[in-house]
């Protein structure tokens, strides 16, 4: 009777997880050999572990990344691919976060861009930071329907909680004298304080020619160019390989 009420407290509490592990724990006499404390502690790790998981899918499910569910774990590294472990261990510190570095990754269709923006970004997760990834024309799309909406500076705020934000396929639409504004006010207002990841089929060196205003593409490139890590990737694209081949080779 007394381990019934326990139980349905801890369920009001919302320690729905507690529960269950105090109840499968007791049934398995986990708690013979074991201290108060020493029990208590293994019913406290449960309950810590679950809300862990629970954020960390959150955290993922607002990410909008694709279901490959890339990791840095599964990234293959061939030399022709242009870039070596070494390249990504990198991203599994936090240094890069605290400095405030952003990453361009510049190939080709296929070649994995997308991927390893998402498998650095997931391991900013595990690292208990927010991420989120949105393509170069989507971007545009939710800033007019911002402003339509007169959440603008809500929105602007909305990207800031991310600490990482992926600017999927940058350049691949024309930009207008708005989009240019606003684009350099998102980088602006990121610079120095939070992490950017650009994927993009354009070198550096051509961004000038795709950015109608001299004066903005210069303050733009300043901004991903000056202390960015950049990592260009080669090798034909993954996508063209043969079904038989294994399937992690597009990572």
């Amino acid at each position: 009777m007394l381990l019934e009420q326990t139980l349905a407290k801890m369920g009001t509490m919302r320690l729905k997880t507690m529960a269950q592990s105090l109840e499968e724990r007791l049934n398995r006499g986990d708690h013979n050999d074991l201290s108060t404390e020493e029990f208590v502690g293994l019913l406290i790790d449960d309950e810590y572990a679950a809300r862990q998981s629970r954020r960390l899918s959150r955290m993922i499910g607002k990410a909008n990344f694709k279901p490959e569910n890339a990791c840095i774990e599964n990234i293959i590294y061939k030399p022709v691919r242009g870039f070596q472990k070494k390249d990504m261990m990198q991203f599994t510190k936090t240094t890069w976060l605290d400095n405030a570095q952003d990453i361009v990754f510049v190939g080709a269709t296929g070649t994995g861009k997308t991927y390893l923006a998402e498998a650095i970004s997931l391991q900013v997760i595990k690292m208990g930071f927010p991420t989120t990834k949105i393509r170069f024309k989507r971007l545009f799309e939710e800033i007019k329907d911002s402003k339509g909406t007169g959440l603008y500076l809500k929105y602007l705020e909305k990207l800031n909680k991310n600490k990482v934000l992926i600017i999927d396929d940058f350049l691949m639409d024309p930009l207008d004298e708005q989009n240019m504004s606003d684009l350099m006010e998102i980088l602006e207002d990121r610079s120095g304080r939070f992490s950017t990841i650009v994927t993009t089929q354009y070198p550096i060196r051509k961004w000038h020619s795709l950015i109608p205003d001299p004066t903005i593409a210069d303050a733009i490139c300043d901004r991903l160019n000056h202390s960015s890590i950049i990592i260009n990737l080669k090798g034909e694209s993954m996508r063209k390989k043969t079904k038989n081949v294994d399937p992690s080779d597009h990572l």
